[in-house]
C-alpha cells in the first residue's frame, strides 16, 4: 500500500519562540508545533530538541504496538505527551493507514481536512487542552486528499484558500502553491502534511453519469371559472334567435369578444409567470444549499459519523421547512422530495437505530479473528462501529479454521440476530447464527470472522 501514498510537507522557518515539524515514518504521518509560553530562558535549540524527542518517543510508542487499532494508537499518543511541561504550548495532528482504514488523532487545536471528489470538509478538530486527544477512523478512497495541520496553519490558511488549492495536482505541487503564504507569515508554529491516496493500478475509465432531466409535460392552459361563465353568457346572448344583427355589427361584436378573451388570458399568463418566477427564485435559494449539505454528509460518511449526521440533518431541515411552498406535482416539489429521500437514507446509515426500532448502541460485541489473516477482526470491528454498535473487544479465536462469519448472541438479545446478519451480509458471507451464547460471556455478542 505504501506505493500508492503520495505526500508533501510544509514547514515554516522556526523562530526563537516557536518551532514546528512535519514527520513521516512508513504509514505514520504527523505534524507538531511548539511555542514557548513560560518565562524560563529557552533558545531555538532547546525547542527543537524537545520537538525531536517527542517525535522519537511517538515513533517508539507507535511501532511497538502489537495490535494497532484506534484505542491502542490513542494510548500511544497519550503516553508520548503525558509528561510534557506546561511552559510550552503544543499543537499536534497525526494519521496512519492500516488495513484500508485511516486513523486520525489530534490535540492542541490540531486539525485534519479531507478533499474527496469536489467535496471539502474538516474531519477532525481538537480542543486547546493538550491532554485531550480527539480521534476518528474510517475507510478511505482512491484520490482522497488528506491534510494534517497545526493550529497555526489553520489560522493562516483559511478553509476557502485550502479548498481552492486542493485540486487534482500532486501533493508537491499543492505544497509549492501554499508555501509563499506560509513563509510570508513568519510564524514558526506553521506545519502541515498533504497526503494523496492513489490507486495501485490504473482503473478503466468510468463513464460519467449523465442525469437526464425529466421531460416537462406541457399543461393545458385552464381558463378561470369566472372567464368560463363570462364566455358562456356571451355565447348564449349571441345565439338567441330573436337577435338579428347586421353583418358589420356581428363582426364588431365578435372582435370585441376575442379582444376581451385575449386580454383576460394575457393577464392570467402574466400573473402565472410572476408566480413561477418567484418559485424559481426560492428554489434556486434553498435547493443548492440543501444539496451542498447532503454532499458534505455523504463525503464524510465513512470517516466521521457525527459530522455526517449534522450535515444530513441540516439538509433535512432546509427541505422540510420549504417543501410545502411549492405546488404538489411541480418539478421543484418532485426534486425536493427526491433529495429528501436521499437525505433520510443517509441519516439511516449514521443512526444506530434501525427501522425495526432496535438500537445498535445497546449491543456490546466481541470480534475475533478466526482466519489467521492479520487485520481481519479489526476491519470487521470498524464496520460495526460505523453502524453504531459498541465493539468492546477485538482478539483472536480459539483456532483459525473458521469459514465465513459466525454470529452468536445471548438469549436475551436474540432480537438482534437478524439485524446483525443483515448488516454484515453486505461485506461477508454469514455461515452460522445462533442465540446460545453463554450468559457468563463478557459481552452480548460474539462474532468470529473466518476465511
Amino acid at each position: 500500500m505504501d506505493n500508492n501514498i503520495l505526500f508533501s510537507k510544509i514547514v515554516a522557518t522556526p523562530t526563537l519562540n516557536s518551532w514546528s515539524q512535519a514527520y513521516n515514518a512508513g504509514k505514520l504521518f504527523a505534524v507538531l508545533s511548539l511555542e514557548k509560553t513560560g518565562e524560563e530562558n529557552q533558545d531555538l535549540e532547546s525547542l527543537s530538541l524537545r520537538g525531536r524527542n517527542l517525535l522519537e518517543r511517538l515513533e517508539q510508542e507507535f511501532f511497538t504496538i502489537e495490535k494497532k487499532d484506534l484505542e491502542s494508537i490513542k494510548q500511544a499518543i497519550f503516553n508520548t505527551f503525558q509528561e510534557t511541561k506546561e511552559d510550552i504550548s503544543i499543537s499536534f495532528a497525526a494519521g496512519t493507514f492500516i488495513d484500508h482504514i485511516l486513523y486520525l488523532f489530534a490535540l492542541g487545536k490540531g486539525k485534519a481536512f479531507i478533499k474527496r471528489d469536489r467535496n471539502f470538509g474538516i474531519i477532525l478538530d481538537s480542543t486547546a487542552d493538550p491532554k485531550t486527544i480527539a480521534s476518528s477512523s474510517g475507510f478511505f478512497k482512491d484520490n482522497d486528499l488528506i491534510v494534517l495541520a497545526t493550529d497555526a496553519f489553520s489560522t493562516e490558511v483559511t478553509n476557502d484558500d485550502l479548498n481552492q488549492n486542493l485540486n487534482d495536482n500532486l501533493p508537491t505541487e499543492i505544497a509549492e502553491s501554499l508555501a509563499p503564504k506560509i513563509h510570508k507569515a513568519e510564524n514558526g508554529k506553521i506545519s502541515a502534511i498533504i497526503i494523496k491516496c492513489k490507486p495501485l493500478v490504473s482503473k478503466e475509465p468510468i463513464a460519467d453519469e449523465v442525469e437526464e432531466e425529466a421531460k416537462e409535460s406541457k399543461e393545458d392552459l385552464k381558463i378561470p371559472s369566472s372567464l368560463n361563465k363570462y364566455l358562456t353568457l356571451l355565447k348564449s346572448k349571441i345565439k338567441k334567435p330573436n337577435l338579428r344583427f347586421a353583418p358589420t355589427r356581428n363582426f364588431f361584436l365578435l372582435a370585441t369578444v376575442i379582444i376581451a378573451c385575449l386580454l383576460i388570458v394575457s393577464v392570467y399568463l402574466t400573473i402565472q409567470n410572476q408566480n413561477n418566477a418567484k418559485l424559481q427564485a426560492l428554489f434556486s435559494e434553498i435547493y443548492p444549499e440543501a444539496q451542498k449539505k447532503y454532499d458534505e454528509g455523504e463525503n464524510v460518511l465513512g470517516l466521521n459519523k457525527n459530522l455526517s449526521r449534522d450535515s444530513f440533518m441540516s439538509a433535512q431541515k432546509i427541505l422540510i421547512d420549504n417543501k410545502n411552498k411549492f405546488p404538489a406535482k411541480s418539478k421543484e416539489a418532485i426534486q425536493i422530495q427526491d433529495l429528501l429521500k436521499k437525505v433520510e437514507s443517509g441519516l439511516a446509515q449514521v443512526s444506530p437505530v434501525d427501522k425495526s426500532g432496535l438500537d445498535r448502541s445497546k449491543l456490546s460485541i466481541t470480534v475475533e479473528n478466526g482466519s489467521g489473516i492479520e487485520g481481519t477482526a479489526g476491519k470487521a470491528a470498524a464496520i460495526l462501529k460505523t453502524l453504531g454498535y459498541i465493539v468492546s473487544s477485538v482478539g483472536n479465536a480459539d483456532d483459525y479454521n473458521y469459514k465465513g462469519v459466525t454470529i452468536k448472541v445471548k438469549k436475551d438479545k436474540s432480537e438482534f440476530q437478524a439485524l446483525l446478519k443483515k448488516d454484515l451480509s453486505r461485506d461477508y458471507a454469514i455461515t452460522s447464527t445462533s442465540s446460545d451464547l453463554p450468559s457468563s460471556f463478557p459481552t452480548d455478542t460474539l462474532i468470529i470472522i473466518g476465511k
